[in-house]
């Protein structure tokens, strides 16, 4: 064999094995999520897990029915993301409110600066759980400031993998009191996603008068192992007449943008308390607090 014919052969060779790693690569999938339960920052209604982003709005709507047989309503909402590395980002507004009823608020800073922000700005709170760097962040859209809290590394789950959903069917396995009674409502599509459900009734004691024996507080629960998040929650109270629907709605099984984990350019981190801006009272007197309370 010649010279020439023995390396145009090592040649072709070589193309043939790159072709191979190139479809090895490209044919590879995508990593498995992780179902393991990991709760990111003591949330309880959605789980840190990897390789499983998605994005959904949730919803409370709180019904309170007074004596006099008037009906208050109440709503919360939040806005959830969870990226493929397993960070949290909650959004929540409708919470702490400026003083006064003007829409635009000015904020004054201790340098003499001025931050002109909304009402309902200033009613949004932002909680980022990033579980890989052991980070909690909160942010204030309204005071463009940020606090962040380093924790203790998590330790890696031991065991064998275990559905999302073992949060609300360990109950199904355990020896509830006497006065608490365990419902297993199996399996049901919401929003289009495969949840399994749990309703856990707490009956009165004799302490409760009239209504011994009677239920005195219910919570359904419906949680998605595919989804790794609780998609509906009912809590009512009878005995009250009060209860609160907690859905997850407009859920897309995206990767939400890199910058909803991050904190906002120009915002000041873990301010001093002499440091956070304020509002000024009307006759120019003292400042008026904006922090909200916690």
């Amino acid at each position: 064999m010649s010279y020439l014919r023995k390396t145009l052969l090592r040649a072709a060779f070589a193309i043939l094995l790159a072709a191979a790693a190139s479809n090895a690569q490209t044919s590879r999938p995508p990593p498995a999520p992780d179902q393991r339960p990991r709760q990111c920052g003591g949330n309880i209604y959605i789980g840190g897990q990897t390789a499983n982003p998605f994005t959904a709005k949730r919803t409370t709507k709180a019904t309170t029915i007074f004596p006099d047989g008037t009906k208050q309503l109440t709503e919360l909402v939040e806005f959830l993301a969870r990226d493929s590395d397993g960070r949290i980002r909650l959004e929540k507004h409708g919470g702490f409110q400026p003083a006064g009823d003007e829409e635009k608020v000015i904020l004054h800073t201790r340098d003499g600066g001025q931050i002109e922000t909304t009402r309902e700005t200033m009613g949004i709170s932002i909680l980022i759980f990033d579980c890989p760097d052991s980070m909690t962040i909160q942010v204030q859209p309204g005071m463009q400031i940020a606090r962040v809290t380093k924790g203790v590394p998590a330790a890696e789950p031991k065991g064998p993998p275990r559905p999302y959903s073992i949060r609300v069917t360990n109950f199904l396995s355990g020896k509830p009191r006497p006065d608490i009674s365990v419902e297993d409502l199996g399996y049901r599509e919401i929003e289009g996603i495969s949840a399994r459900g749990v309703r856990l009734t707490n009956l009165g004691t004799e302490s409760d008068g009239e209504w011994n024996g009677k239920p005195v507080r219910i919570s359904e629960t419906w949680a998605s192992d595919d989804l790794a998040a609780t998609i509906l929650e009912i809590h009512s109270n009878p005995r009250k007449q009060m209860e609160d629907i907690v859905t997850l709605t407009n859920i897309k099984r995206e990767e939400p943008d890199h910058s909803l984990f991050q904190i906002p350019p120009g915002y000041k981190i873990n301010p001093m308390p002499d440091e956070m801006p304020f509002q000024m009272a009307e006759d120019g007197g003292h400042p008026i607090a904006t922090n909200p309370k916690k």
